[in-house]
């Protein structure tokens, strides 16, 4: 047992710093780059070495100070490292799941509709895009095409149908849900670093990397996560009606079962 919460602990620690402190020290010395140096120096790394060793002097005449410096600074990337975290989940992936202008989704669906013109069966006319994204799309059409396939409304089914699941399956989900947010994560530091362009024109740059990588790589991992969720469900639909004691007499679940299931799960009969 002291093995196991050793190694749990020591896992979360080097998420803790992966995601966390590290990001946070490098927003905290870009700013820190961005108030010495301003727009006049902002690339200048001979003045702004210069301009750190004479603050380093004037300020660390004890190893009492230095100690509340390095404090000072871990604490300040831990509080950004929050920060950015808190915007990824409530910010950045909110925004990328968002309906967006009707014009915007207008010329999604006709680059959609463009796309399927000679396939047979045509696909349902709920399969074009609703969302401002294709990150958001992906999380939608999940319950879109569940619904569509067995009646069966994912918000109610989720919890019940995780409880069914393996551990294998709860990992690779788990796995799959930290990279996604990891992503997204990038894209809110690059929001973060946006306000100081106006003091340090560099930062425009990292911002706008920081934006583009972080939805770059979160189009790949939302699409792992999408699939392993939908791919649960569709594994466990038979299990969640016998769970429930709801018989199929097709040997499978269709939109009469389902149905069923939700008047179930919503406490409906």
């Amino acid at each position: 047992m002291t093995d196991l919460i050793a190694t749990v602990g020591k896992k979360i620690t080097e998420r803790w710093l992966a995601a966390i402190l590290l990001p946070g020290l490098l927003y905290v010395a870009v700013i820190g780059w961005a108030v010495l140096a301003g727009q006049r120096h902002a690339l200048d790394l001979p003045w702004l070495a210069n301009r750190l060793t004479g603050l380093w002097q004037q300020h660390t005449s004890s190893p009492g100070t230095a100690v509340v410096a390095i404090a000072t600074l871990l604490a300040a990337a831990g509080l950004a490292g929050v920060a950015a975290t808190a915007a990824a989940e409530d910010g950045v992936h909110r925004l990328w799941t968002i309906r967006g202008p009707q014009r915007w989704l207008d010329i999604r669906r006709r680059k959609t509709e463009a796309r399927w013109q000679g396939r047979e069966p045509q696909p349902p006319r709920r399969y074009l895009p609703e969302r401002a994204t294709a990150i958001g799309e992906r999380f939608r059409l999940i319950g879109t095409r569940i619904e569509a396939q067995y009646g069966l409304s994912v918000t109610a089914a989720w919890p019940r149908i995780w409880i069914l699941t393996d551990n294998d399956a709860r990992t690779l989900i788990g796995t799959a849900h930290r990279r996604y947010y990891t992503d997204t994560a990038l894209a809110a530091w690059g929001l973060l670093y946006l306000p100081w362009t106006i003091r340090w024109w560099p930062a425009v740059v990292i911002a706008i990397a920081a934006l583009a990588v972080g939805y770059r790589r979160a189009l790949a991992s939302s699409a792992v996560l999408a699939t392993l969720i939908e791919a649960t469900v569709d594994a466990h639909t038979t299990g969640l009606a016998k769970t429930l004691g709801v018989d199929l007499p097709e040997g499978r679940l269709t939109p009469e079962e389902g149905n069923r299931i939700n008047n179930i799960l919503i406490k409906r009969a």
